[in-house]
């Protein structure tokens, strides 16, 4: 299957969902029709019981330079008013990507400003070997949105994303790598296949239990108190052990084969 949109192409492989940012020479500048055609994809994904994580990535020589700075002049002239690339209708970024299917982010090439902050609030960020990272703000006279001052800070260390935000350097992938930028680094060759092949160990598993596993992951960080983690832990554990696919994995244990979750 193989969906045309303005800004973005989208395909699937087995139970993966693959998004492509689509405005190459643009190096995939995101302007307001890419947000949202991103989002409406992504709903149609969740709402898909065939697809079991997303797979995000660009086309051409870059993941996405970032914002579409052709609206920013308008904007400084006061021709117009831009608080965010938000469409109103979705949740924030953050939020809207906490409660979606797990999704990874395959920075294929230069991944500039917003081109690297949306990215943070996604699940799992793997590259390329080229690829290069740069949360350029400073240096362009803005500052930083997407709730990158709070998302990097918790992924690279309050250090590091000071450095990072700061001074606006690139950042290559071997650095990506060490610091927790990425979960991985890939050949530029193979970025897709081994993306496609993570989402797919991860699209096998049952969908309940994944969306509960991300919801306690990106919740229980804000949770000071290991003892309440534990009760709701409990919680949810209970609940796993009543769900079709804890019975279908017991069936399985029995008769000596692999889980059929889907």
């Amino acid at each position: 299957m193989v969906k045309d949109n303005q800004t973005i192409l989208v395909d699937r492989q087995g139970r993966v969902g693959l998004i492509t940012l689509n405005r190459p020479d643009y190096l995939n500048a995101v302007n307001s029709m890419m947000g949202i055609e991103i989002r409406e994809q992504i709903e149609e994904f969740n709402e898909d019981d065939s697809i079991g994580a997303i797979v995000i990535t660009g086309a051409g020589r870059a993941f996405s330079a970032g914002a579409d700075v052709s609206g920013f002049e308008a904007t400084v002239m006061g021709d117009k008013e831009t608080k965010d690339a938000e469409p109103d209708r979705f949740p924030k970024w953050p939020s809207f990507i906490k409660s979606s299917k797990p999704v990874i982010c395959a920075l294929n090439g230069y991944a500039i400003g917003m081109g690297i902050t949306m990215p943070l609030s996604c699940d799992i960020r793997v590259m390329s070997e080229s690829a290069r990272i740069s949360f350029r703000f400073a240096y362009i006279g803005l500052t930083p949105e997407y709730g990158s001052t709070h998302l990097l800070s918790q992924i690279v260390g309050m250090g590091k994303a000071t450095e990072f935000m700061l001074t606006g350097r690139f950042i290559e992938s071997d650095e990506a790598l060490a610091t927790g930028l990425v979960n991985h680094v890939y050949p530029d060759e193979d970025l897709m296949e081994k993306s496609v092949e993570l989402a797919s160990q991860i699209s096998y598993n049952p969908t309940w239990q994944l969306s509960e596993i991300k919801r306690m992951l990106r919740g229980h960080c804000y949770i000071d108190d290991p003892d309440r983690v534990m009760e709701i832990e409990s919680e949810i554990f209970s609940k796993s052990q009543h769900t079709d696919a804890h019975k279908e994995f017991l069936n399985s244990f029995r008769e000596k084969r692999d889980p059929r979750y889907h």
